[in-house]
C-alpha cells in the first residue's frame, strides 16, 4: 500500500494539464488566436473531491463548486467521465452565520473572500460513480474543474467479499468542527497521582489547566498522523460537526479533510454515523427541535452516499447501514433516538424523534430487526465484525450516567449512552469483534464477554475525564459490569503525564485515532490488533507548544484472534 497524497497540479488548466501528462509540448502546438476554442467558464472548488461508498467494483467520486460549472472526472486506465453540478439548496447559512463570517470573531477567515454583508452562495453537487473496476485495486484519478488547479489523487475498490486480505482501517469521533476552533483550547485535567488516590480520580490543580494547542491545530495534526497510516477507510463514530444544522461547522469539517487544510478524504473513504449533534442547532432558534433535527439531517444527506438499509421511512436512510470491505463487515447504527416515553431506553432527552422522523434502536423496532439480520447474515458469511455508533455504552464519562433529568450534579444525563447496552446481547450472539463508540470525549476500553468497546472520542474537541468534575466528583465506574471494570483501560488514568519540570515529555490525553489492521492468519483465521494512535504536541522548557507534533501510540494495543 502506498501513501495517497493530493496534489494540486498548480498553474494548468485542463487543455495544458492534458499536454503535460502526455509529453512535451512546443509553440507550433498552440493554436492561432482565430482557431482557440472559447475558455470555459470558471467555478471555484467550495469541497475537494472526496470518496464515497467503495465496493468491490466500483466507488463514488464527490465535490463541491460554487457555480453549475461541470468538471470532469478522469480515471487511469478507466475513461473520462463529466459531471453534472446538482444545486445543494440545503447548505444553506443563517443570518447569525453571516455576521459571524463578517464579524471580528472570525479569527480563522472562513469565507473571507464574501462581499461584506451577503453570505456564500449555495453550492454545486457534482457526483461521479465509478463502475466495472477490478476489486482491490489502487486508480490514480484527476479531477479537472475550469479555474482551478487540477486535483489528483488515488482511489481503492474493496477486495470481493470474504476474500483472504489484510485491511487496516481507523476509528475516531467528536471532532464536532467548528470556525470557533481556531484560538478555542480545551479544558485539560490529569489523573490524581496522590498516593492511594483512584486512577479515574482527577488532580483538583489541573481542573482549570488547558491543553497546549487549539482545537484547529489538534485535529489538523491527527489527520496528518491518519495520512501516514495509509488505512482502506475511515470510520467516524459521530459529532462530525458541533452544529449539525450550523453551515459553517460543516464547511469547517471539510477545510481539515477535503480542502485548504488537509486531503485526507480525498483518497479515504469516509464511513460516517450521526452524534447527538448532528441532530442539533436552527438558526433561526432551537437547538434539539424538530426543525433543527430536520436541517440537520438534510445537511447531513447533501454530502454522504451511504448503502441502502432499505428503510421504511426514506429520513432512515444515511443514519444506520452496512459495509462489507474483503472479510471485514461494518453495522453502523444510529444510536441518537430511542423511547420517547421512556428515559431509560432514550438516549437524548430533548429530542422528539417520532416528530423529526428518527429511528428508535430497542428491541423489535425497524432499526433493530435490521441490525439482528445483518449481524446474523455477516456471521453466517464468517466475516470479521465491527459495529459503530454515536452513544458509547460501557464508559465512565458524564454521557455514562444513568438516564434521566435530574441533571449531571445528582448523577443523571440526558443524553446518556446506557441505553444502547441493550445491543450486547446481539453483539455476543453474532461474534462482534469490537465496537467503537464516541460522546463522552475519552479515550477509553472495556472488554465484556470477548466485545471490545472503545470510546474513540478524542478527535479534536473535549479531551475529558471521567465524571464531569468539579460539577460532580463521581465517577461511573461502578455501573459498568465487573467484567468491564477488571478490563478497562483509560488514557486519563493509564497513561500519566511525565514532566520536567515544566515541559510535557510523555503522556496525557492527546487528539488521535484508533487503527485497526484485520490480518489473516493461516487458512481460515484472522489476526485483529487494534492500537491507540496520538499526535503528541512538542514543547519548549518553558511549557509552550512549538507547533511540531511527534507521532506516537499509547501502551494499550489489543490483539483478539477471531477464529472461522
Amino acid at each position: 500500500m502506498k501513501i495517497h497524497y493530493l496534489i494540486l497540479l498548480a498553474g494548468l488548466g485542463p487543455g495544458l494539464l492534458t499536454g503535460c501528462l502526455n509529453g512535451s509540448s512546443s509553440s507550433s502546438d498552440t493554436p492561432s488566436p482565430e482557431t482557440q476554442e472559447p475558455v470555459a467558464e470558471s467555478s471555484q472548488f467550495r469541497v475537494l473531491p472526496y470518496l464515497q461508498h467503495p465496493t468491490e467494483s466500483a466507488i463514488s467520486v464527490i465535490w463541491f463548486t460554487d457555480k453549475a460549472v461541470p468538471g470532469v472526472l478522469e480515471v487511469e486506465g478507466v475513461g473520462s467521465f463529466t459531471s453534472d453540478p446538482v444545486l445543494a439548496e440545503n447548505l444553506t447559512y443563517g443570518d447569525s452565520e453571516v455576521a459571524y463570517i463578517h464579524g471580528e470573531s472570525n479569527f480563522s477567515g472562513i469565507h473571507a473572500d464574501v462581499v461584506a454583508g451577503e453570505a456564500p452562495v449555495l453550492p454545486y453537487r457534482h457526483h461521479v460513480r465509478v463502475e466495472d473496476l477490478q476489486a482491490e485495486t489502487q486508480y490514480d484519478y484527476v479531477v479537472k474543474q475550469a479555474g482551478n488547479d487540477a486535483v489528483a489523487a488515488s482511489l481503492s475498490t474493496a477486495p470481493v467479499r470474504g476474500a483472504r486480505a489484510n485491511v487496516r482501517f481507523l476509528a475516531m469521533s467528536d471532532m464536532e468542527t467548528e470556525p470557533e476552533s481556531t484560538r478555542k483550547t480545551v479544558a485539560w485535567s490529569a489523573a490524581s497521582l496522590l498516593p492511594g488516590d483512584d486512577k479515574l480520580g482527577t488532580d483538583p490543580t489541573t481542573v482549570g489547566r488547558q491543553y497546549p494547542v487549539d482545537q484547529t491545530d489538534g485535529f489538523r495534526a491527527n489527520l496528518e498522523y491518519a495520512t501516514t497510516r495509509q488505512p482502506n477507510f475511515w470510520l467516524i463514530a459521530g459529532d462530525l460537526v458541533e452544529k449539525g444544522g450550523r453551515q459553517l461547522d460543516w464547511d469547517e469539517f471539510w477545510r481539515h479533510t477535503a480542502g485548504e487544510w488537509g486531503n485526507f478524504a480525498s483518497s479515504t473513504p469516509i464511513l460516517p454515523v450521526m452524534g447527538n449533534h448532528e441532530n442539533y442547532w436552527h438558526p433561526e432558534g432551537g437547538g434539539y427541535t424538530t426543525d433543527a433535527a430536520m436541517l440537520s439531517y438534510d445537511k447531513w444527506a447533501s454530502y454522504w452516499e451511504l448503502p441502502e438499509s432499505h428503510a421504511g421511512d426514506s429520513r432512515y436512510e444515511k443514519r444506520y447501514y452496512r459495509v462489507d470491505y474483503g472479510p471485514v463487515t461494518v453495522i453502523a447504527l444510529d444510536s441518537s433516538n430511542g423511547d420517547d416515553t421512556d428515559p431509560a431506553r432514550d438516549t437524548n432527552l430533548s429530542l422528539n424523534g417520532a416528530e423529526a422522523r428518527i429511528p428508535d434502536f430497542n428491541r423489535n423496532s425497524e432499526q433493530w430487526n435490521w441490525a439482528a439480520r445483518e449481524l446474523a447474515d455477516a456471521q453466517a458469511l464468517g466475516q470479521v465484525i465491527f459495529v459503530q455508533f454515536h452513544h458509547t455504552a460501557f464508559g465512565t464519562g458524564v454521557h455514562s450516567l444513568p438516564s434521566g433529568s435530574a441533571g449531571i450534579a445528582n448523577n443523571e444525563d440526558s443524553q446518556s449512552g446506557m441505553p444502547m447496552r441493550i445491543y450486547h446481547e446481539l453483539f455476543t450472539r453474532y461474534g462482534v469483534t469490537a465496537v467503537l463508540s464516541g460522546h463522552d470525549e475519552l479515550l477509553e476500553y472495556v472488554e465484556l464477554d470477548g466485545v471490545h468497546y472503545w470510546d474513540v472520542g478524542f478527535a479534536g474537541d473535549g479531551l475529558r475525564g471521567p465524571g464531569y468534575y468539579p460539577t460532580t466528583d463521581y465517577v461511573p465506574f461502578d455501573l459498568l459490569p465487573a467484567e468491564a471494570q477488571a478490563t478497562h483501560w483509560s488514557a486519563h488514568g493509564d497513561a500519566p503525564e511525565l514532566w520536567n519540570d515544566k515541559q510535557l515529555i510523555d503522556g496525557g490525553k492527546h487528539y488521535g485515532f484508533i487503527e485497526v489492521d484485520v490480518r489473516a492468519k493461516g487458512e481460515y483465521d484472522y489476526d485483529v490488533v487494534m492500537t491507540p494512535r496520538y499526535a503528541f504536541p512538542l514543547m519548549d522548557t518553558a511549557g509552550n507548544a512549538s507547533g511540531e507534533f511527534d507521532f506516537r501510540q499509547y501502551n494499550k494495543v489489543v490483539r483478539v484472534d477471531v477464529k472461522r
